[in-house]
């Protein structure tokens, strides 16, 4: 008989595939050496991904060939991603400390029904982040196998101001460079924590609507309007958590994705070629690893109204019917995660739009190239 993957086999799991990501927070009750043992760990990782970025910064300035620039633009995008989100996970240890607290503590004392919405849940997301999961290992092993099938001697495509030949110093910069392409891997990674959050609050919701519907007496409308605010407030918590973090996932997936695909339309071998629309193809699936359940939570935050308004409420006394208009009026503005003039609310419609602007600007940058082509034949 199969085992199911339940919600605490996923965190588990999660608390396991990210180590290296740096994302998951300390339990509260953490001793003073595993404080700083994490705090070690995560300056050891930041460190190793600036080595990268300082010396692909060098060999940015230091060439003015398009396709060397197209690949190490993709590179970069990659790697700059594992310092900020490092630093915006550790900005937020303490929320997220608070956040998972909760979660955990909520699933261990929930009912038999409740476990089954979640479980409904966990079954509608376990097949897409696994394969995401797959795919992401599958580009890292393509990096990493770089130089057995192209002519570089690293999976990085940069120069250093030194002989990188003589041994031990290529072993130690091979492992630096393989370390960092599996950091970049669990950053992309990474986002599942914060989908995991958004894909268990839309289950809260979930089951609050049920709730609603079923309710019975003043002294339960009372219950579940006291549940109401208090899961707004988690919302608003995971909202402020995970927004930053969001937007800096939307800024290098477009342009991970306009670089990938670039440098894929080039002349270049097909073993190279194929690493990069990996990697251009990944950052289309790590924007909608948000917006999928962020959609979610708009559509069940907003889904409270109409299970309030399918009670049984006209033949309820007046008290009752105000504090159920109370609850309709606040369930009217949905929960969004987003970020004042920089992040509009995070859903699928913004993720379509997103994916058709970054067309265009892959499309005008091909057509720019064209032209350019055309000059340069012409004269």
């Amino acid at each position: 008989m199969e085992a199911k993957v339940t919600l605490d086999k996923v965190i588990a799991f999660l608390k396991i595939y990210l180590t290296f990501a740096c994302c998951w927070p300390l339990s509260p009750n953490a001793t003073k050496f595993q404080r700083i043992r994490h705090s070690i760990f995560q300056y050891f990782c930041c460190v190793n991904s600036i080595i990268y970025i300082v010396t692909a910064l060098r060999t940015l300035f230091k060439y003015n060939d398009y396709m060397t620039l197209m690949k190490i633009g993709c590179e970069f995008c990659s790697v700059l991603q594992i310092p900020l989100q490092l630093i915006l996970f550790a900005m937020q240890n303490k929320r997220l400390q608070f956040i998972v607290f909760e979660m955990e503590d909520y699933y261990q004392r929930a009912q038999e029904y409740e476990r089954e919405i979640f479980q409904h849940y966990v079954d509608k997301f376990k097949p897409f982040y696994g394969i995401i999961i797959c795919w992401l290992a599958i580009t890292a092993i393509s990096m990493m196998a770089t130089p057995l099938f192209s002519s570089q001697s690293f999976p990085f495509t940069v120069e250093y101001p030194f002989d990188v030949y003589y041994q031990p110093l290529k072993t130690i910069i091979l492992a630096h460079q393989m370390l960092t392409v599996y950091q970049s891997m669990t950053q992309v990674g990474a986002n599942s924590f914060p989908a995991l959050l958004l894909w268990f609050v839309a289950a809260r919701f979930h089951i609050l609507s049920i709730r609603f519907r079923t309710m019975t007496n003043m002294k339960e409308l009372i219950k579940y309007a006291q549940e109401h605010y208090t899961l707004l407030r988690y919302a608003e918590e995971v909202g402020l958590a995970i927004r930053y973090i969001a937007l800096l996932c939307v800024t290098f997936s477009i342009g991970a994705v306009i670089f990938g695909y670039l440098t894929f339309m080039s002349r270049q071998p097909w073993s190279v070629k194929w690493t990069f629309l990996m990697i251009s193809f990944g950052g289309f699936i790590e924007l909608y690893m948000y917006a999928w359940p962020a959609d979610y939570v708009m559509s069940m935050s907003s889904e409270i109204a109409p299970a309030v308004y399918d009670t049984l409420w006209y033949n309820n006394d007046l008290t009752m019917r105000k504090h159920l208009i109370n609850i309709i009026l606040r369930s009217q503005h949905p929960v969004t995660i987003s970020v004042p003039c920089a992040l509009p609310s995070l859903s699928m419609k913004y993720y379509t739009s997103t994916s058709a602007m970054t067309r265009r600007a892959i499309s005008n940058a091909l057509s720019f190239r064209k032209s350019r082509a055309l000059i340069y034949y012409q004269f």
